[in-house]
């Protein structure tokens, strides 16, 4: 699956157009960014602490052996 790289460009682009098309300010387009990354950056959070609780559970002998 391929990705368009952010650019600094591409980011100025959605900005100016934040502020004509919503007449969005400056705090409003900071304030849209933080909902917009809050849940995810959650979820993802919430998943690399289950992820690492499973790993652990799983290598415990190993984790023990480096402990010593």
């Amino acid at each position: 699956m391929a990705s368009r790289e952010i650019t600094e460009e591409l980011v100025a682009r959605v900005v100016a157009d934040l502020h004509t098309r919503y007449a969005l300010d400056e705090d409003d387009v900071r304030a849209l960014g933080a909902k917009l990354a809050g849940p995810a950056r959650g979820d993802r959070r919430t998943e690399n602490l289950a992820f690492a609780e499973r790993f652990v559970a799983v290598h415990q002998a190993t984790f023990d052996r480096l402990g010593q």
